[in-house]
């Protein structure tokens, strides 16, 4: 059987409505309210993959198929999936919805429970072992990777679960992220807005290392087109700001924070999140998977948010850079600010792309996500994090994957 290997798109909810079931035992019915109590964290976790339609649809056809589960197996779980009976319950529900099309509703229910497992387990609360996630998820998820872009070999180092944990407090960013989350502390006040009150700005951005305060009429801050010395130095002195959101490194680790449901904030407060249990875990994979999800929604942010003011959408040079510098053939340093030069003569597009790329390459070097020398190259424990960031943006947008051939538009290789 043909199954899937990254996440699902969200398919709209094309499943039959499933008549009313018969009296349900005790435990099933405790299942389902657990299930139906996840609804409001699944539902924002949900947001990057569809509507809340389509959330509540998935959560249905979870409530249903731990109905035929419990059927096939006498035993069913909110937070766990048998991979012994996860084939049979899955072959049982849609022999119940009556599909016109077997392989298709199949499909569509393997997604949802995809999506499902995902869930569980970026949250915390996968209860099965570490062993069955894996082949429950490996289930769910074979056969994706046909449906997905093609990107070039990777150049993966082969590390262990301890070299991983070892590269990951190593990277700047995520010390910054852990030190944003201690300040944090127990949760601090929002604005209507849900952004951190102006009196709290101040020490959020000392968390990650940014001298800013808030203030009613403070200046937003001025990121040049082109960096210079005297910009540089003027980001040592401490700058004014009208909101979190224009203080530079708090806004996109505090969003990445958010979106990976490390932090959750309402309408009044900001506080841990579900999956602040993960990030401090003792346990190995779970502290790694949570790692994982936040530097894959901070890197597809930085392509998404960084695209050209002329092309609008996602950034399809740093997309380029970021998937070469996870290959034997990084793109070179010196090719892309060539084209910085050549591109204000000929191409003012181009020039202007590649400005804004080397920018952000720029802040991912200090934040410990890419190596420069004379090539850019992912450093060795976010390579994994790539492909899994574009893809997102790839489900996120309608976003042309770059080509892995030089074009008019691109910068050529150099080869090491």
């Amino acid at each position: 059987m043909s199954r899937k290997t990254k996440k699902p798109k969200a398919r709209g909810g094309h499943l039959k409505a499933v008549p009313s079931a018969p009296k349900l035992p005790l435990q099933l019915v405790l299942n389902h309210r657990s299930v139906d109590s996840l609804t409001p964290d699944f539902v924002h976790w949900f947001d990057k993959f569809g509507d809340t339609p389509d959330a509540l649809q998935a959560l249905e056809v979870v409530k249903l198929f731990m109905t035929t589960s419990h059927a096939v197996s006498d035993q069913s779980s909110a937070t766990w999936i048998d991979p012994d009976t996860l084939e049979d319950a899955a072959f049982a529900l849609v022999g119940v919805l009556d599909e016109p099309d077997m392989d298709d509703a199949l499909g569509e229910v393997y997604d949802y429970l995809h999506l499902y497992v995902d869930f569980l387990s970026e949250t915390g609360r996968w209860s099965g072992s570490e062993e069955e996630y894996k082949i429950v998820h490996s289930f769910l998820t074979e056969g994706i990777a046909d449906d997905g872009p093609d990107f070039p070999p990777l150049d993966l180092p082969e590390l262990s679960g301890e070299e991983q944990d070892q590269g990951f407090r190593e990277l700047p960013v995520l010390e910054l992220a852990s030190r944003l989350i201690e300040w944090l502390g127990e949760g601090k006040d929002v604005t209507s807005t849900r952004a951190l009150r102006l009196k709290d700005v101040e020490g959020a951005a000392a968390a990650v290392g940014v001298k800013a305060r808030g203030k009613k009429n403070g200046k937003q801050p001025l990121v040049p087109l082109f960096e210079d010395e005297e910009y540089a130095q003027s980001q040592s002195e401490t700058f004014e700001v009208r909101s979190m959101h224009d203080v530079p490194v708090l806004r996109e680790i505090w969003a990445a924070l958010v979106d990976s449901r490390i932090l959750s904030v309402g309408s009044t407060r900001a506080v841990p999140g579900a999956g602040a249990d993960s990030w401090h875990s003792q346990d190995l994979e779970s502290r790694l998977r949570i790692r994982r999800e936040f530097l894959v929604v901070f890197l597809a942010s930085a392509v998404m948010n960084s695209g050209s003011m002329f092309q609008g959408g996602s950034d399809q040079l740093l997309a380029t850079v970021l998937i070469k510098g996870t290959t034997a053939e990084p793109m070179g340093v010196e090719e892309l600010r060539k084209s910085v030069e050549s591109g204000a003569g000929d191409d003012i597009f181009l020039a202007f792309s590649a400005t804004r790329t080397r920018s952000q390459l720029a802040k991912f070097a200090e934040l410990g996500l890419i190596q420069v020398d004379t090539h850019y190259t992912v450093s060795p424990v976010v390579i994994q994090c790539v492909p899994p960031a574009l893809a997102l943006v790839l489900a996120l947008e309608d976003f042309e994957p770059p080509s892995h051939e030089p074009s008019d538009s691109q910068p050529a290789t150099n080869h090491r």
